[in-house]
């Protein structure tokens, strides 16, 4: 009985050490907040697939009690409790009050209005924008620390380091493909400097040819575009129905750009490429099965 009595003593001792030092934790948001939880939250709801990604990843499925519509990964998130779309004005704050979490993942820069109504209903947030893999390691860890998965956020990251680093070991051509990441054609629209996508096509072999731009999403003309002669032209899933090589061919000018004339066109799944989240390491491998063949 004492041996009982003591073992219990000392898992509430350590529980509450545990819960102290948690208590004591202090977290920078992307939004320069200082936020603070007295416990590890149990009810979360995420309002961006990539957070809903990474929360499932790092073992916090099961404390995920609301998403977005565009929540569609892993298989589970399709089964939580919709709070609205993807941008703040389709969010129900209503709907979010009525699931009584314990903290709200959201967008610094898409979800800015609604952090001072969570505020009112002392509801606590923690905004994330990731802009880069060393801001999506970040956040992995600070969603880690939050949920009570620490160990486990930090098995993921190491894991996509991993993963990354193998990719660049591969055999790959004398130069750097030089890639354009098409967004949209009409108007033509690529990936510029700071992106997701411009920095997994560097870890994966290749130069996207407008990495130069400082804008996310730069719109750009077909005579600059020939200038600078892409070895590939790639987009996502969500414009793959303008990829068809046939098609472009059909682009007045198009025929000329060596990527077109050597029939290098590919698109790669857009959900693993567009969200700041752990499945980013499935995009460099499968930009480097493109581009490295």
């Amino acid at each position: 009985m004492k041996k009982l009595l003591a073992s219990l003593l000392s898992v509430g001792m350590a529980f509450a050490i545990s819960m102290s030092v948690f208590a004591q934790q202090s977290i920078t948001d992307a939004s320069g907040r200082i936020v603070s939880l007295q416990k590890t939250a149990s009810r979360v709801v995420s309002l961006t697939p990539a957070v809903t990604e990474t929360l499932f990843a790092v073992g916090a499925g099961d404390q995920v009690v609301g998403v977005t519509e565009f929540c569609n990964y892993p298989a589970a998130a399709l089964s939580k409790t919709k709070v609205g779309g993807f941008s703040g004005a389709t969010i129900s704050v209503e709907q979010i009050v009525a699931l009584k979490p314990d903290l709200v993942i959201l967008s610094a820069s898409m979800h800015a209005k609604l952090i001072p109504l969570l505020d009112q209903v002392n509801i606590v947030s923690f905004a994330v924008e990731p802009a880069s893999f060393a801001d999506v390691y970040r956040d992995i860890q600070n969603l880690g620390k939050l949920t009570g998965h620490e160990k486990e956020a930090a098995a993921v990251v190491t894991n996509m380091k991993n993963r990354i680093a193998a990719v660049q070991k591969l055999p790959a051509p004398k130069s750097s493909p030089r890639v354009f990441w098409e967004l949209w054609d009409d108007p033509l629209m690529t990936a510029g400097g700071p992106t997701f996508i411009t920095e997994a096509i560097a870890l994966a072999g290749g130069t996207n040819v407008f990495a130069d731009l400082k804008e996310q999403w730069p719109q750009v003309s077909f005579e600059e575009l020939l200038i600078r002669k892409p070895d590939w032209i790639l987009s996502g899933t969500d414009h793959g129905d303008r990829m068809k090589l046939e098609d472009i061919l059909k682009r007045p000018g198009w025929a000329t750009i060596p990527a077109v004339k050597n029939g290098k066109v590919a698109v790669i799944d857009s959900d693993i490429v567009y969200r700041g989240g752990p499945r980013l390491a499935d995009a460099v491998e499968a930009l480097a099965k493109i581009l490295k063949k």
